[in-house]
C-alpha cells in the first residue's frame, strides 16, 4: 500500500460521505449507539459479573435492563454528538468557518462512531485502547474538517487537535488511567 493510497483512500471515502444527507449519517450514528448500549448491557453477562438472579426474574431483569440502558445510551449519544459538534464548531470559528453547522455535525458523527463502538475495549482494559481511540477520533475529525468544510490541511489539523484535546480533557480517565496502572 503506497503513501498516496493511505491519504487518498480516506479522502475519497469522506467525499462520498459528504454527498449523503445528514439524516442518513444520524441513522447510522444512532444505530451504532444502540448497538453499543446493548453490548454494554450484555458485557457483564458475558464476563460473568452479572448478579445471580434465577428464573423468570433473570429474563425480566435482562429485558428491562436492556431497555433502560438503550434509552440512556441514546440520550447520552445525542448529548455527546451535540457537545462534540459544538466544541468542533467553536474551534472552526477560529479558522473562519463559513459552512453551516450541519457539516460540523456530519464530521462529529464519523469521528464519534468508532469511539462509541469500540469503547468496550477501554472498559475491558485493553492496553492503550483509550489512546488509540483518541488518535482515531483526531484523524477522523481531521478528514471531516478537511473534506466537509473544505479547509486547508493546517487548519484541519488545528481543529482536529484542539477538539481532540478538549475530548481528552473530558475523558482523561479513559486515556490517562491505563498509563498510570502500568
Amino acid at each position: 500500500m503506497s503513501t498516496g493510497t493511505i491519504i487518498t483512500g480516506p479522502r475519497r471515502r469522506f467525499r462520498q460521505l459528504n454527498e449523503k444527507p445528514l439524516r442518513d449519517d444520524l441513522i447510522l450514528y444512532f444505530a451504532i449507539v444502540a448497538a453499543a448500549s446493548v453490548l454494554f448491557m450484555v458485557l457483564p453477562l458475558l464476563t460473568g459479573e452479572a448478579p445471580e438472579i434465577d428464573g423468570m426474574h433473570r429474563i425480566g431483569f435482562i429485558v428491562v435492563g436492556t431497555l433502560i440502558v438503550l434509552v440512556q445510551g441514546l440520550i447520552t449519544g445525542a448529548v455527546a454528538l451535540l457537545a462534540v459538534s459544538l466544541v468542533e464548531h467553536f474551534f472552526l470559528l477560529f479558522v473562519d468557518v463559513r459552512r453551516e453547522f450541519e457539516k460540523t455535525m456530519k464530521s462529529a458523527v464519523y469521528a464519534l462512531s468508532p469511539l462509541i463502538l469500540f469503547s468496550w475495549a477501554v472498559l475491558l482494559q485493553v492496553p492503550f485502547a483509550g489512546l488509540l481511540l483518541l488518535a482515531w477520533f483526531c484523524l477522523s475529525t481531521y478528514f471531516g474538517v478537511w473534506i466537509f468544510h473544505e479547509k486547508s490541511k493546517d487548519r484541519a489539523v488545528f481543529v482536529a487537535l484542539a477538539t481532540g484535546a478538549a475530548l481528552a480533557f473530558y475523558l482523561h480517565r479513559w486515556i490517562v488511567d491505563p498509563w498510570l496502572a502500568l
